[in-house]
Formats: C-alpha cells, structure tokens, sequence
C-alpha cells in the first residue's frame, strides 16, 4: 500500500486531477458555515468537548459488554435444519410417521420452499443418526416475509406436542467447528463416583441458569452396572482374597467355552460348550451365588452377600481423559432469547461458590473458551496494529506529539462502532472485532491529512486557531 501510495495514485492523480471549474454546492456550503460555527465553539470550550467524547466512548463501551458477548453473529439465512430423535423403543415405521408428520406441519409454513429428510442406519461422523433418529433440512423462499429465526420458532411451536424430542437450528453455521457451541462445563478428578455426583450437581446448576436449554449431565443414557465391593475383612474370615473372589465371578459369568476344534476336510469348527440357563449368573442370583472358602481348616461354601457389598449404580457410556486425568463434560445450549457471554458470566458466578472436594476442578470450555482464546487473540492484534501505526506516523511527521493526537481519534471510531452496535441490536462478537481492527487502520487517515495541512498552514505563518478551523473546513 506504501509503494500504491507514493507511486501509483500521484501518477493516476496528474492525469485526473485537471478539471478546475468551480461548481456552487448551496446546501453543503451551508453545511460547512455551520460547522465552522460549531467548530469555534467547540474550540471555545475544549474541556466539554473531551469530556462529552470520553463519557460517550466509555458509556457506549459500557452498554454494548453489559449487552453481552458471542463468538459469531447468528446470519439469516434461507435453510434451516431440524433434527428428530425418537424414543429407544420406537420402530423404523414410527420414526418414518413421525418424519411425515414434521413434513406436513413444516410445508404448511408459507416461507417454506422444500423440506428434505435424511435417516441413517447408523451413526455417522456428521449426523447423531439411527433408526430413531432424522435429520431435515428446510430451504426457505428467498422473498421470504419472515427471519429463519422467526421460521424456526414456529416450527418448534407446531412440534412441541409430538412424542419425540424436536431441534430446530436457525443457522446453517456450525459453531462447533469452531470449538463447541453453548455451555460446556468439564469436571475432572480421578474417582468416577465422585465424579458423577460433581456432574449432577452441576447439571443442576445449569437447569436453574435463565438461557440455559437441553442439559446434559454427560452420564450418557443412565446404563446400570453391577457393582461387587468385596469386604476384605469377611473374605479373610474364609481365606479368600479379593481377586479370588473376583476370579470367582468373572469365570461363572462366561457362560460359553470352546472345548476343542473339529477338522471336517480343510475347515477347522470350533465346539463351543454353553452353560444351561438354569446355571447362568444373574443379577437376582448373584446374592445368593455360593463361593468355596475355608472355616477353621474345612471347605465351606459361603454367600456372595455375605463377603460383599452388591448394589447397582449408573455406568458412563465412556470415560474421557485428559492428561491421564478423568472427566465429564457437562454441556447445554443457549436459548434464542440469551447470549453465550452473560450466560457463562453467571454460571461461572455459581460454579465459584460450589464447594469441590480436594483434587478435582471444573473449566469452562465450549463457546466460552473459543470465544476468550479468539478475543484475546484480536484484542492483542488491535493493540500491534495501533503501536504499528503510531510509530509510521513518527516517521512520516518526524514527530512524537502529532501521531499522538492522532492516535486520539481512534477511541472516537470505536465510539461510532460501539453505538452503531446498539442501534442495529447486535451484541459484540469476533465479527465486530475483526470490523474494529479494521477500523483502527482507516480512521486515522482523516487525522494524519488534518495534522498535515494544518503543520503545512502554520508553517505559512498562520497563527494555530485560524489553521485548526481552515483544516477543518477544508
């Protein structure tokens, strides 16, 4: 741009630059009689117009962060997708009746143009798919009336009645692509008890947070495991050891065994030995189930129940590991009402005065820890384009106080931006940022040609005032 700037446009400008006629502007001279007005008043009294500035700037900053954060802005669009999952006992002809029906109440919506859906037989790596589970898209008309977020509302409307859980995405952005969507709070210690109580407590947490939609504990689907906890004390009592009671159990609980292998020709068939039914392990037997142990030097058979503790408790679907430490992710989506931002702030709020046991914690991560690592990211970056600028005005001017009042408008542009936010109803996001880094770069280029004509004015001998009113009508 600096090799644009010294050779391009000057050469450009001497061929452009030759019509001299001077047109008559009457409403835009009037225009600038009256800010020259305003500009000598302003000069008059200089302390109200920087303080005006400085409480418009941090009084904007204000309302727009107590609007609250996003890491993306939600984009109207003309596809929307829907998402079924049945319940675990429907059929395939259940879910297709249920698929139809969707269709019948979506297509009745006027701004609607095609609904498809798309079933798996499977789960696959783009879509929570299976035979209780569709995923629709809905193109929209693109002279639509109503917003893909008004179209998604009343598409969760017409199905909040049928027996299926229902999600409607208004955006076809992923966030999740970006790091995770919603609420996302991970639980990490070492014993999985413990660990599940901790989840469920901040499940809860989550449920009473306004904003907060479709908690998930991270228990999975609640699968019940038996759970054996040997009293080694009462085993001792029959000189039996915990691993040979668990040897014990694991070995009844394989109920089929390969005896030896048959050689018919060129094929080998195993033969495979399965115990009766009658004779096979349950949970309703296993209280009653007989070890042999030894009492006062005589074989005896004893109780399962008598040496252990036997109760059935939930079991995690999968155990997730970070750095060989154990955790649960606790996660939840953000209403169309609510923002990732104040959302978080008061969930963080909460989780501060949750009393964890020693060696466990709870981070925040999802949306919140995408959106701090990109804001941290892109405030750095505005702080470096600012420095950058500063010091290629202290070459251009040879001079370290003019750059500085220049520097001064900046504040000024962020001002505009802020407000500009509120008016359009917008909460600040890593677009707006991207937008403010870009605009630290193209306001100051008013301020540079200002300072510039005005060094030029002084230096032909006119006093400071009258130059700083020229500049500016200029």
């Amino acid at each position: 741009s600096l090799i644009v700037a010294l050779t391009l446009v000057p050469a450009m400008s001497s061929k452009m630059l030759n019509v001299n006629t001077k047109k008559e502007h009457k409403l835009f001279d009037k225009f600038v009689n009256l800010y020259e007005k305003l500009l000598k008043i302003s000069l008059k009294h200089k302390f109200i117009v920087l303080f005006g500035a400085l409480v418009l700037f941090l009084g904007s900053g204000f309302l727009i962060i107590s609007k609250g954060t996003i890491l993306m802005p939600e984009i109207d669009s003309t596809q929307l997708s829907v998402s079924l999952e049945m319940p675990k006992k429907s059929t395939k002809k259940d879910t297709r009746d249920m698929s139809e029906t969707i269709i019948d109440k979506i297509t009745e919506i006027k701004d609607v143009e095609t609904v498809g859906a798309l079933q798996s037989s499977k789960k696959s790596f783009m879509f929570n798919q299976g035979k209780n589970n569709v995923s629709f898209y809905v193109l929209l008309k693109e002279d639509k009336k109503l917003s893909s977020k008004e179209i998604a509302n009343i598409i969760t409307e017409k199905t909040k009645d049928l027996n299926a859980k229902i999600k409607v995405n208004s955006s076809n952005m992923d966030m999740s692509a970006l790091g995770g969507s919603g609420i996302n709070v991970i639980v990490k210690g070492d014993n999985l008890d413990k660990l599940k109580n901790i989840a469920k407590d901040v499940a809860k947490i989550l449920e009473k947070t306004e904003g907060t939609t479709e908690v998930n504990n991270g228990l999975g689907e609640n699968n019940k495991e038996t759970k054996i906890i040997v009293d080694k004390q009462k085993a001792m009592n029959y000189s039996l050891t915990v691993a040979q009671v668990y040897q014990e159990v694991s070995n009844k609980l394989k109920n089929e065994n390969t005896s030896t292998t048959l050689n018919v020709g060129s094929n080998e068939y195993p033969v495979i030995v399965v115990d009766d039914k009658k004779d096979t392990l349950s949970r309703e037997s296993l209280n009653n189930y007989k070890i042999k142990g030894t009492k006062d030097n005589k074989e005896v058979e004893v109780n399962l129940s008598d040496i252990a503790n036997i109760e059935e408790v939930e079991s995690l679907n999968s155990i997730n590991r970070e750095n060989q430490v154990r955790n649960i992710s606790v996660t939840s989506s953000i209403d169309d009402k609510h923002n990732i931002g104040l959302v978080s702030k008061e969930i963080e709020s909460k989780l501060k005065g949750y009393k964890l046991p020693d060696g466990y914690s709870i981070e925040m991560g999802g949306e919140k820890e995408s959106m701090d690592s990109a804001f941290g990211d892109l405030i750095k970056m505005i702080s470096l384009a600012i420095l950058f600028i500063y010091l290629i005005m202290v070459a251009q001017f040879q001079s370290l106080l003019s750059p500085f009042i220049v520097l001064f408008t900046i504040p000024l542009a962020f001002t505009g931006g802020f407000l500009g936010l509120l008016i359009t109803n917008f909460e600040l996001s890593m677009i707006s940022m991207l937008g403010f880094l870009m605009l630290a770069g193209v306001v100051v280029n008013n301020g540079i040609v200002f300072i510039d004509y005005i060094n030029q004015l002084r230096l032909n001998g006119i006093d400071k005032k009258s130059a700083l009113i020229l500049a500016g009508k200029t």
